[in-house]
């Protein structure tokens, strides 16, 4: 079986965008990851890892804040982890974006066919988690959905069901939908690290049109891109409303 592990990122009301982030992998891969991201907090002695709070809280020499190298470092250990344990064994990362001001640019009849900017990616990132191991999935291996239990668990149940009810291939593919603790649950840990610094990203690119060393590291090791970046601007919001009318009104037809 296939694990998709994605948490959610961002806010309307502080980022402008609201993004779905994680990893698809083997049940295998998870099971070496895990127990490599285990021995690492045991020797850092961290009881779990959530990105925010760990660079917040971590002791800095000099008092002038984190730099961009610093992340980096901090972070290196697990980072490391990531490719070596996932990446090299075949996950995919997985980013879904949706931009908040381009969704209330939308007009009321588009709006009928886009959901709200976090539940629109919570399912494109579903979605993409399936596509990109299509040609593996079949009646021996499913894809299961971890979602970090945080966000809101009965909204995004009943979009899951929905997307199933909707579309064959997601019928046939997913297996289940479960929400983690991201403090007792690794994979849930490495979806936040992935969060985090795709929000910091978020945030240095519209002001400086680059990205930070530890997202680069993370997910463009050697310039090779090893996450797939899906950006819901107003342009592509309003392709997919239009493309999912017309396909309503050829049900429609008689």
């Amino acid at each position: 079986m296939f694990h998709a592990t994605l948490d959610d990122v961002g806010t309307c009301e502080s980022d402008g965008m609201a993004a779905v982030v994680g990893y698809v992998a083997s049940s295998d891969a998870w099971r070496k990851f895990n127990w490599r991201w285990m021995i690492s907090l045991e020797q850092m002695k961290l009881p779990y890892l959530h990105t925010a709070k760990y660079l917040n809280n971590f002791p800095l020499v000099g008092g002038n804040g984190l730099t961009e190298e610093d992340v980096y470092t901090i972070l290196s250990p697990f980072i490391n982890i990531v490719h070596a344990e996932l990446v090299e064994h075949g996950a995919i990362g997985i980013c879904v974006i949706t931009e908040c001001d381009a969704y209330q640019k939308l007009t009321p009849l588009e709006k009928k066919f886009i959901r709200e900017p976090d539940t629109h990616s919570f399912e494109m990132a579903v979605a993409q988690a399936a596509m990109n191991i299509r040609h593996a999935l079949n009646i021996d291996n499913y894809l299961a959905v971890q979602m970090d239990e945080s966000h809101d668990a009965a909204k995004l149940y009943a979009r899951y069901e929905a997307m199933k009810a909707e579309n064959e291939n997601l019928r046939n593919h997913l297996a289940s939908i479960c929400f983690c603790d991201d403090k007792k649950h690794h994979p849930v840990q490495a979806a936040d690290m992935l969060g985090n610094l795709t929000l910091k990203a978020w945030r240095m690119y519209r002001a400086t049109q680059r990205w930070p060393k530890a997202f680069t590291e993370l997910v463009l090791p050697d310039s090779k891109p090893n996450m797939t970046l899906d950006f819901f601007g107003l342009d592509r919001l309003r392709n997919l409303a239009r493309m999912r009318k017309e396909r309503q009104d050829r049900m429609a037809m008689p």
